[in-house]
């Protein structure tokens, strides 16, 4: 069990074949030893062996006599990645790589095997990659394995949670203090840093990338509209619930106004950085860098968006500079993916540093008094499983793709940061097209905020009701609308719904100071809105592509 945990982690093997149809079925039962010792098993594993046979077919038929066939193997944290080579004569890679269609009529038996030879590859091409070197062909093969992500995430999450009520209980504070504040929080920061530091450029150059691309503006107006109408839809439903399931069970009681202990300087300082207004004003930046500077995710949009546009007015250069911007997206992704594996670690530590810092009984307590928003949470999970079904989508099939990705966004806290996650699992784990999701995951992380939405109508109303103010039916639907257009306002980052929640408490009537009695509960209420956020932004990307058909189901549908 132990060999097999740590070999999931990570190893490292290479192997050398002759470079025949002898040497194939060699490597190929080495590839798939490799393959059930990394977890990768069943239709998975064989999927993934016959494109690994036909890499190494192609680089065996180009070989010079006598060369050998060299295969490279490595695994680390869920993702598995072979490279096959030899020396001989570069391969027409255009040809081996775009297979023409299959005629599945022809009754031959070589037309059936070239059939299913394109079948093969067509489905796997993204994980293909080719270089000629110094005389030898090289094909890359890069396996991801959603499951041990997943594996690993959970593993991590229960293990911090258990590990912190062990050390409340038997390590003396100091201890715990040194531990948090020399190893939990930085390496939590370092991966929050990490995250936000690709979010920008990330978003830049894949919607610049996406609207270079487009060979139909008006295709993309009516992509956008889609995306943004969807996104109006699930804000004002989640806005609804919130108010719903509040009148429902409505938490709260007098008592707990005298818990009111904290000091709120802090908070009133900080009521005027969020305005609907201002937001409409300052789309346009006053220069290039700061929207960068100051990941100002509507200024960034502003900017790709014309960028892109731009590009394809310029004439001869159009081709040069897309396919400029066209490697820094290919190159933001790739270091999106190096991070992503150190996911489970990251988790790990801050969960473990939650714990920590709020107690076991707090959690227990936090759990009751966020019965209410959870209930809600719920509710908005329902309606996008119902909005997937009204678009032909099976959500039982889109969990299994997204569930890893939902714990790591819970473990971050933060939309914005959770941009190159829900971009990353569009792209290998749903199969959308990136002319979908470069421009909804950035947008939706702006402007859609279903848990936000949720708490908020919750939080508002359940402070009314624990001073004894009495909210009239007017001022109901005046804060509904205030909850929408300042859910579209707020910047995707931890603590942005308290600097909201004061201004909605200051609008109907209720001292400010009531924040104070949310606060403590901020970071893990913070976690659930993040991952309700970005599944509300994936799911309404995914029901989009597939009104628009740009969904690869070969990616989507493997099992």
């Amino acid at each position: 069990m132990r060999a097999a945990f740590f070999y999931a982690i990570i190893n490292l093997m290479k192997n050398i074949f002759t470079a025949d149809n002898t040497g194939i079925g060699n490597a190929t039962d080495f590839i798939r030893s490799f393959l059930n010792n990394a977890g990768i098993k069943g239709t998975e594993n064989n999927k993934n062996l016959l494109a690994a046979e036909e890499a190494m077919g192609e680089i065996v038929a180009h070989a010079d006599e006598g060369s050998q066939l060299i295969v490279h193997a490595r695994s680390f944290l869920g993702t598995t990645v072979f490279d096959f080579s030899a020396a001989g004569q570069p391969i027409d890679i255009q040809k081996t790589f775009s297979p023409s269609i299959p005629d599945y009529w022809a009754e031959s038996d070589t037309a059936i095997n070239t059939g299913l030879r394109s079948l093969i590859l067509s489905s796997m091409w993204r994980n293909l990659k080719y270089k000629y070197k110094d005389g030898s062909n090289i094909i890359q093969l890069t396996v991801t394995s959603s499951t041990h992500a997943l594996i690993l995430t959970l593993g991590a999450l229960i293990a911090a949670v258990l590990v912190g009520i062990l050390l409340t209980v038997i390590a003396p504070e100091e201890f715990i203090s040194v531990l948090d504040e020399n190893f939990l929080t930085p390496v939590k920061n370092m991966y929050m840093n990490a995250l936000k530091m690709i979010a920008a450029p990330l978003v830049f150059f894949s919607i610049v990338v996406c609207f270079s691309k487009q060979s139909n503006p008006m295709g993309l107006g009516r992509i956008g509209i889609k995306i943004i109408g969807l996104y109006m839809v699930t804000t004002i439903i989640a806005t609804c619930v919130g108010l719903g399931v509040f009148f429902i069970f409505r938490p709260g009681h007098p008592s707990a106004v005298t818990e009111v202990t904290q000091n709120i300087s802090g908070i009133i300082s900080k009521v005027e950085e969020i305005s609907f207004r201002n937001m409409i004003i300052e789309i346009v930046p006053d220069n290039f860098l700061s929207p960068f500077l100051k990941s100002n995710m509507i200024q960034i949009l502003f900017l790709a968006v014309i960028t892109g546009l731009a590009i394809g007015l310029i004439g001869d250069y159009s081709t040069r500079i897309s396919s400029w911007f066209e490697g820094c997206c290919e190159l933001f992704l790739k270091i999106v993916s190096i991070i992503m594996h150190v996911t489970p670690l990251a988790v790990f530590c801050s969960i473990l540093s939650m714990v920590l810092k709020t107690g076991p009984m707090l959690l227990l307590s936090v759990l009751s008094m966020l019965a209410t928003f959870l209930s809600g949470l719920g509710v908005m999970i329902l309606v996008y499983c119902m909005v997937m079904l009204l678009a032909g989508i099976n959500p039982l099939l889109f969990f299994k793709h997204y569930l890893s990705y939902m714990i790591q966004v819970f473990a971050i806290a933060s939309s914005n940061a959770s941009i190159s996650l829900n971009m990353e699992a569009c792209k290998k784990e749903l199969g959308i097209d990136s002319k979908i999701y470069s421009l909804s995951i950035p947008l939706g992380a702006t402007i859609n905020m279903d848990g936000t939405c949720v708490l908020l109508a919750v939080q508002t109303l359940m402070l009314a009701q624990i001073y004894g103010v009495v909210v009239p039916a007017g001022a109901i639907v005046t804060l509904a609308i205030s909850i929408i257009l300042m859910s579209i306002g707020a910047p995707g980052v931890p603590g942005a719904g308290v600097v909201i929640l004061s201004m909605l408490l200051s609008l109907i009537g209720v001292p400010v100071e009531g924040v104070t009695l949310v606060m403590g509960v901020g970071p893990l209420i913070g976690m659930f809105i993040s991952m309700c956020n970005c599944l509300g932004d994936v799911v309404v990307t995914m029901v989009v592509a597939k009104s628009e058909k740009m969904i690869d189901l070969n990616v989507y549908k493997r099992k």
